[in-house]
């Protein structure tokens, strides 16, 4: 080996060594950085024709995919159960629980207690005050928890807008470093850097949506979620939108990519999560508080009337007569089909419209009725015409007179007529009967009306005190001009209907209608968001173990050991100097071998 060959392979030593001691230093400075991976570098010898001529290093990181791929799947799962997480513990604190005093039962509680008061001193100024005070109270607490879901369903929306722009712009950066590192590995620069900050872009993407990553042989990565979605393809990035819906979709720049979620192209991360709360959780709180509003409403002003029995020819069945029925208002029509021995419960409930002609059996929460919308703006003959054809050839329908309806069997032995009813909301306070529309939908009067919509949906935001009580809770009492002072009738009958009185009721999501009081359901809503609450309070719990394991994991292999690193530097240090002392012998060599000549 020549002197020049020598002083070559030296300098080559001098320059590997201290990169070397860059990249130790470089992981003992980046230790508690966040993502940052330990890099270690791997030095090769140079050879050409005359033997050895130097060295190179590369440098790579400790890292372990299959790992990493777990934590982010294990992200998206844990940032999913967090975005719910959040919002149903929100709820359940607006709700209340049964030991702290939950907002509707307390208010309902009082309510009844008043009324029973009532009953018992009917001609009592105060009684009567203090009852029109409780049912403003109770009418104002679900206006403000109605209030309180939809400021919630805003802040679920402004989160999904943010989130919406948070991807876009992490599938733009992890685009853009895959370029960066596909031209750094063509030119064999270092692009381990590069690779933890795409790390990091891609578990924060992992928080939004669930990911899928594939290394490519380029070294960029295809980014998709666990469905397929493409989000980063190398150097291209998917972007998403909200359309005026609010539904989330690929931007293909007409609004009308494919909507993401309904067909399951994300299913896990806070996008889901945030999603699942806006459409599913929030509107089930509203609904759960819309019937405790109706049934407050319908307990005190309905009345349900049996028909008049009656024969016709050779059949038989009831008379109804629906001169006082409201839109919204039903006939109750059962009967049985004697060939198969099916009874039929059928809800034929009054609209002044056609769309009321569209109602579907889920009109009504009664899970054992099928419902028939009747447009009664055709008149009696009309009426008549709708309900026969509901009720089909066995079962005979007419107008005998006037407003009256009559229903009996055909005379035959197919069928039989077991019942006729109708239910009737009162809409004036001294109608001579005991019902009272104590609550109204703002200035009108509650029916439960389906002319234009549901009148339930987001009736609790609109109950008030019906204002002609609140200004003369007198009325509490008489029920007609002619009532006698200290009569306890409808004090009596108020006070029975909300105790007494069920009514379909339905917690959502899944779960089965029953009867129940509105107290009852009131009760029944308090504990199901609190089993909701804490059943999601677990599954955040066992998932923040996982997630914490996953991350000791990671850190295990990729983490920097500032002890071995400054080891390392140590040694380095020695090499450096010992490198060093053979050139600087090398030259003096050389510098004798030159004077010598």
């Amino acid at each position: 080996m020549g002197l020049t060959t020598a002083v070559g392979i030296t300098a080559s030593g001098l320059k590997v060594t201290q990169s070397a001691s860059a990249l130790v230093s470089a992981n003992i400075a980046g230790a508690s950085t966040d993502g940052y991976t330990s890099k270690r570098t791997t030095t090769q010898a140079i050879y050409a024709a005359t033997g050895l001529v130097g060295f190179e290093t590369t440098v790579s990181r400790a890292f372990d995919q299959e790992v990493f791929d777990q934590l982010a799947t294990s992200t998206s799962t844990a940032s999913y159960l967090d975005s719910k997480n959040g919002y149903l513990e929100q709820i359940n604190e607006l709700i209340g629980s049964t030991e702290n005093g939950a907002v509707l039962p307390t208010v309902l509680s009082t309510l009844t207690t008043d009324l029973q008061t009532l009953a018992a001193q009917p001609n009592s100024a105060a009684a009567q005050i203090q009852v029109a005070n409780s049912a403003g109270i109770v009418a104002q607490t679900l206006n403000s928890l109605s209030t309180t879901v939809s400021d919630l369903q805003q802040s679920v929306n402004e989160a999904i807008g943010e989130g919406v722009d948070q991807i876009n712009t992490l599938t733009k950066q992890i685009s853009d470093l895959n370029d960066k590192i596909q031209l750094s590995s063509g030119t064999g620069a270092d692009a381990t850097g590069l690779m933890d900050a795409r790390d990091q872009a891609v578990l924060k993407l992992a928080t939004y949506v669930d990911v899928s990553v594939k290394q490519q042989s380029d070294g960029t990565v295809r980014v998709s979620t666990g469905s397929g979605l493409t989000l980063v393809d190398n150097t291209k990035a998917t972007q998403l939108l909200l359309d005026n819906d609010g539904k989330l979709r690929i931007d293909d720049g007409s609004s009308n990519g494919v909507e993401v979620l309904s067909s399951g192209l994300v299913g896990s991360g806070s996008m889901a999560g945030l999603f699942e709360v806006r459409d599913t959780i929030l509107p089930q709180v509203q609904n759960q508080l819309d019937q405790i509003a109706a049934g407050l409403a319908t307990a005190f002003s309905d009345t349900t009337t049996a028909g008049t029995a009656v024969t016709s020819g050779s059949g038989a069945g009831f008379d109804v007569n629906l001169a006082d029925l409201e839109a919204g208002n039903k006939v109750t029509v059962k009967w049985t089909d004697t060939a198969t021995g099916d009874t039929h419960t059928v809800s034929l409930i009054k609209g002044n419209s056609s769309s009321v002609t569209s109602l579907g059996d889920d009109a009504t929460l009664d899970p054992n009725d099928e419902v028939v919308g009747i447009d009664f703006s055709g008149g009696m003959a009309s009426v008549v015409s709708q309900i026969q054809a509901a009720l089909g050839s066995h079962v005979v329908v007419s107008n005998p007179s006037g407003s009256t309806l009559r229903i009996v069997d055909d005379g035959t032995s197919a069928a039989t007529v077991g019942s006729v009813s109708k239910t009737v909301s009162a809409t004036s306070e001294q109608n001579g009967t005991k019902a009272l529309p104590l609550f109204t939908d703002g200035t009108g009067y509650y029916t439960g009306s389906f002319d234009g919509g549901s009148q339930m949906s987001g009736f609790a935001s609109r109950i008030r005190i019906n204002a002609d009580v609140a200004s003369d809770p007198s009325l509490l009492v008489e029920y007609s001009s002619t009532t006698e002072t200290g009569d306890a009738a409808r004090p009596n009958a108020l006070y029975s209907a909300l105790v007494d009185t069920k009514s379909s009721t339905v917690l959502g999501n899944g779960t089965k209608a029953s009867s129940s009081t509105v107290a009852g359901f009131a009760n029944s809503m308090v504990s199901y968001w609190a089993g909701q609450s804490e059943t999601q309070q677990t599954l955040v719990d066992n998932q923040s173990i996982i997630q914490s394991n996953l991350r000791t994991r990671m850190s295990n292999t990729s983490a920097v050991d500032t002890d071995t690193e400054l080891t390392k530097l140590i040694q380095l240090q020695s090499y450096y100097s010992a490198n060093a002392q053979v050139l600087s012998t090398l030259r003096d060599m050389l510098d004798t071998l030159v004077n010598a000549i």
